[in-house]
């Protein structure tokens, strides 16, 4: 060891530029192996997590309230039918916490912004006294907002059984001012132009109006499908509790790496109050990316350890005098191969635990706050595993090399 040691000294202290060269060298191999295994790990995980994907995602609420009358259920010997107010008439059943408006405005403040912006819609119930009202929303920059076009839509395409029909008889949909500062307007029951139903005819008021909960709120339009009506979400207070379900309906299918991040979001600020429901359909998988990905993971890496073997190889070239002088000494073939492959071995291991230590500690920071894809982090196992890996297959080489190289160059 004493003289790999002084070897190595001389080496630094006789070809200095070539010995730093040796020193990057290895230090760029070092994180390019790492950088590589990390980039493929990531690309593999991500293309699990994108083959299956959904466009609505249901959070079935465990609330005290349900309606008194199952959709399609018979009551008094009649079907119910549009406009029936006994499915949206509900009372209390069980002692539990709701899930409120509150919660559902803290949860558009945390919700990720990437999924937000992949909403078509949000759906769900708000209860109103005894009865249940119907609103649309969206979520932007952790506000609840109007839904636009889809809610309007939603009236011309209204699911009942199994047709859909068009509900809106007459007036106008919400606008955006009115959902940001929630103002008290709604659409209710109605036939054409004229105000229909037994809610509006114990609840409506003088000017368009109709009392809502303890409200009074502005008639600005009428639809035929549900016996209450249509109000935004923002309209209400925040103790105001949501009914059965919020149904998320997405412009595109999102991957199950996005479902999770939303599942973690829901049990944050929801927990145990809903039940998260969606169907996973297979969707195509971009081989061509991720094939291209590991044959550039490969071919670096090979590079890498190509080229550190063609420099060494250089390195005992250029040293042939040394090498000269260490044989008139006495030292045989095998001495020599010994003394050139531990000095190759102490050098390439320290710079590759220095390198290490680089690339965990200030690369990686670095480029994950650059982009998310280069946040990944390996167990100790895993950095001991490529250590190894690195180290055998370069002690393998590089005996190949200098035993081949010394071969040929030493004096006899």
């Amino acid at each position: 060891m004493k003289y790999i040691l002084k070897n190595i000294k001389s080496f630094a202290r006789d070809y200095t530029k070539i010995f730093l060269l040796l020193i990057v060298t290895i230090g760029a191999s070092t994180m390019i192996i790492h950088l590589s295994y990390g980039m493929f790990r990531e690309y593999r995980d991500r293309k699990e997590l994108s083959r299956s994907a959904t466009k609505q995602i249901v959070l079935r609420l465990k609330g005290s309230y349900a309606h008194k009358a199952d959709a399609g259920a018979e009551l008094d010997g009649n079907m119910i039918s549009l406009g029936d107010l006994s499915y949206q008439t509900y009372e209390k059943r069980e002692d539990v916490q709701d899930v409120t408006v509150a919660d559902m405005e803290q949860f558009a403040r945390e919700l990720d912004g990437e999924i937000a912006g992949r909403l078509l819609n949000i759906h769900t119930g708000i209860l109103q006294g005894n009865y249940r009202f119907e609103a649309d929303f969206l979520i932007s920059d952790g506000e609840i907002v109007n839904s636009g076009d889809y809610g309007f839509d939603s009236l011309y395409n209204f699911f009942f059984g199994t047709q859909t029909m068009n509900t809106f008889e007459y007036g106008r949909y919400f606008t955006d001012q009115e959902y940001a500062e929630g103002k008290k307007v709604c659409i209710m029951y109605g036939f054409q132009r004229n105000l229909r139903g037994e809610y509006l005819e114990k609840n409506a008021l003088d000017d368009g109006k109709v009392l809502i909960g303890d409200q009074e709120y502005q008639i600005i339009g009428l639809q035929s499908g549900i016996g209450t009506g249509y109000l935004p979400i923002t309209s209400v207070d925040g103790d105001s509790i949501l009914l059965d379900e919020i149904d998320l309906r997405f412009k595109d299918n999102i991957s199950l790496r996005e479902i999770n991040l939303l599942n973690d979001a829901v049990e944050e600020y929801f927990g145990n109050r809903v039940i998260c429901n969606y169907e996973l359909e297979e969707i195509e998988e971009n081989s061509y990316l991720y094939n291209t990905i590991l044959l550039l993971v490969l071919a670096v890496s090979l590079v890498a350890a190509f080229n550190f073997c063609a420099l060494y190889h250089y390195i005992v070239t250029t040293r042939r005098r040394t090498l000269k002088i260490f044989r008139a000494c006495g030292l045989s073939h095998r001495k020599s191969i010994w003394l050139y492959l531990g000095e190759c071995t102490i050098l390439s291991a320290g710079t590759y635990l220095l390198a290490l230590v680089l690339f965990r500690f200030l690369l990686m920071p670095f480029l994950a706050a650059k982009m998310n894809i280069f946040d990944f982090h390996y167990k100790a196992e895993v950095y001991l595993v490529l250590f190894l890996i690195y180290s055998v297959s370069s002690f393998l080489l590089q005996y190949v090399m200098i035993a081949w190289n010394l071969k040929k160059k030493m004096i006899r």
